[in-house]
C-alpha cells in the first residue's frame, strides 16, 4: 500500500504526468509511421486515431485516480480546529515591509497574529432569524494543521494544492426587512 501510495504522490504531480503523457503520444506516434510506410491506408489512420485516443484516456484516467488517492490521504492526514473569534482587526507589524500584512484574532483567552496571505476571509451576509438577532455578526476562526509525522513530499504536495490553509468566516447577519 506504501508504494501505491508513492506512486499516487509521483503521478499526481502535474509536470511529470504530462512528460510520461508526452512520452506515450511521442511513442505511439513513432510506431505508427514505421508502420504506415507512405502507404495512405483508412484502415491504419482509424488504428493510429484509436491507439492515440485510448493513450490519452488511460493517462488521464491514471492521473485523476492518482489525484483522487491523493485528495483522500490529505484529508485524512490534516486536523481542523474551530475557534470563536471576538475581534479581528488587519495590521501591517513590520514598518519597513508595506506588503506585508497581518490579521490580529481575538478570542476568548488568546490573540493570534497570522499572515495575510495564508488566511481565506469570507464574508456573508444572512437574514436574521430566531437564534441571530439583526446587526450581529458571528466570527469562526478554522485552523488547518497537517500532522507532524508527515513526509517531505506530501508536505509539498498540500502545500502546492492548498492556496489558503487557513479560514476566518464573518458572518453578519441583516435584517430581514428590505
Amino acid at each position: 500500500m506504501r508504494i501505491i501510495n508513492r506512486i499516487a504522490y509521483f503521478l499526481d504531480d502535474f509536470v511529470t504526468f504530462f512528460i510520461i503523457y508526452s512520452g506515450f503520444i511521442g511513442t505511439s506516434l513513432l510506431i505508427f509511421h514505421l508502420a504506415y510506410n507512405k502507404v495512405a491506408l483508412e484502415v491504419n489512420l482509424t488504428i493510429l486515431y484509436f491507439v492515440a485516443l485510448s493513450v490519452c484516456f488511460i493517462s488521464f484516467s491514471i492521473y485523476w485516480i492518482a489525484d483522487g488517492i491523493v485528495n483522500a490521504d490529505l484529508k485524512k492526514s490534516i486536523t481542523r480546529t474551530e475557534y470563536q473569534v471576538t475581534a479581528y482587526e488587519n495590521k501591517n507589524l513590520l514598518l519597513n515591509y508595506p506588503e506585508e500584512n497581518y490579521y490580529l484574532i481575538k478570542m476568548e483567552n488568546e490573540t493570534k497574529v497570522v499572515r495575510k496571505d495564508l488566511v481565506f476571509l469570507n464574508k456573508q451576509d444572512k437574514f436574521a432569524d430566531g437564534e441571530h438577532k439583526a446587526g450581529t455578526t458571528d466570527i469562526k476562526y478554522i485552523e488547518i494543521k497537517l500532522d507532524d509525522s508527515l513526509p517531505a513530499y506530501k508536505r509539498e504536495i498540500f502545500n502546492q494544492k492548498t492556496k489558503y490553509k487557513n479560514r476566518l468566516n464573518v458572518i453578519n447577519y441583516v435584517s430581514t426587512e428590505v
